[in-house]
């Protein structure tokens, strides 16, 4: 019991630190949606076995980080100012037009995975975990045979290793979402090399795979952060743009769930149109995202005819998305159909589209509540 209290309380004095912010106003809006935390500026070398401070960028002069360094050749590198935090400047202009940064230039490199080539199909993502409302997630793909591609920060890989080893072994795609979820443009070139290797071991060492996959945080990535990444093996995944759920600002009380379903609606009328499929943005952090993941976005897109819903590394026909292999993922042939759901290859169930209306949902947990559950 003084267990539970202790936690309980420790939980609570997170919110007091919580900080709910909106960035990136020259592109996509960021929602630092993790408690503050109180990183040391003194290097302290990561002990035998262990990891850096939760939640902080890694010390580059550790031994190990040291180590990964020589297999980046720098000369190899572009040159780049680093960004504050990853906001764009007042004037694009002073942005040099090689830099290809997404954020502000809304830049798409020939190398970014940013869609499925094939027309109606939805590169399923979710960001952040594994948290304590992964299983949620979890536990309703697994209801309709469905993976997904998961992009992972290291930090909840170490927190909650036996979240993420579920999800491997339920064959959902696992990939990189670095160490402490920063703005990678604002880092420098040392620590984007820590953020993305510790990350690869906190997950090897938990499910025994080595990610090839990896996406950046805001999807706040330029041509020097892609050429490290590159060189380190990595394949740099973004999502389509204008298809961003908006998930992570309910929490934040600036979006709501329906807005949020709305939003998702939208996108349904036009994708028939579109020459290629498509790649959204979600998240599985916090308690209302993973709501209006399993009560609003999930049935309506069950229900909707010929919409195939697909881990990212099915919709390219990669069958070997770790290093070691296939690991616990199955490629599906394109020919392959599942009448029980929307499982890597299948089509959507045929059915009535689900209306969620606002009254539908009871969402007012409170951001101390989520920090109660676990969450920070």
């Amino acid at each position: 019991m003084v267990k539970i209290i202790s936690t309980l309380a420790s939980a609570i004095s997170l919110t007091l630190s919580l900080t709910l912010v909106a960035a990136h106003p020259g592109g996509h809006g960021a929602l630092e949606k993790r408690a503050a935390a109180t990183c040391s500026t003194v290097y302290k070398p990561v002990a035998a076995g262990g990891y850096p401070a939760i939640d902080c960028v890694p010390f580059t002069q550790d031994p190990q980080v040291q180590t990964w360094l020589k297999l980046v050749d720098m000369t190899k590198v572009p040159v780049y100012p680093t960004s504050k935090d990853g906001v764009c400047p007042t004037d694009l202009t002073t942005i040099p037009k090689d830099q290809c940064w997404w954020t502000c230039q809304k830049c798409d490199a020939p190398t970014d995975i940013v869609s499925c080539p094939k027309p109606e199909t939805w590169g399923l993502t979710y960001d952040d975990g594994p948290s304590p409302d992964s299983p949620r997630l979890y536990d309703n793909l697994l209801d309709h045979n469905q993976k997904a591609t998961l992009f992972i920060v290291g930090s909840r890989a170490v927190s909650y290793p036996e979240t993420l080893k579920r999800a491997y072994k339920e064959g959902h795609h696992i990939a990189i979402h670095t160490w402490s979820h920063h703005a990678m443009t604002s880092l420098m070139n040392e620590q984007v090399v820590a953020e993305l290797k510790w990350t690869e071991t906190a997950i090897f060492n938990t499910i025994g795979v080595t990610p090839l996959y990896w996406r950046p945080p805001f999807g706040d990535v330029d041509n020097r952060v892609r050429a490290i990444a590159t060189q380190l093996g990595y394949k740099t995944s973004i999502w389509t743009q204008g298809f961003d759920t908006n998930d992570w600002n309910i929490p934040a009380g600036t979006a709501t769930p329906q807005s949020v379903i709305d939003t998702f609606k939208s996108w349904l009328v036009k994708v028939p149109t579109m020459s290629t499929g498509f790649i959204v943005l979600e998240h599985d952090l916090f308690p209302q995202e993973v709501d209006v993941a399993v009560n609003g976005i999930l049935p309506v897109a069950y229900a909707t005819k010929g919409l195939m819903m697909q881990p990212i590394v099915q919709c390219l026909g990669d069958g070997k998305p770790y290093k070691e292999g296939a690991g616990s993922f199955v490629l599906i042939p394109d020919n392959s159909t599942n009448s029980g759901g929307n499982s890597a290859g299948g089509k959507g169930n045929a059915g009535t589209a689900v209306a969620v209306g606002s009254s539908t949902w009871i969402v007012g947990t409170s951001i101390a509540l989520a920090a109660v559950a676990g969450v920070y």
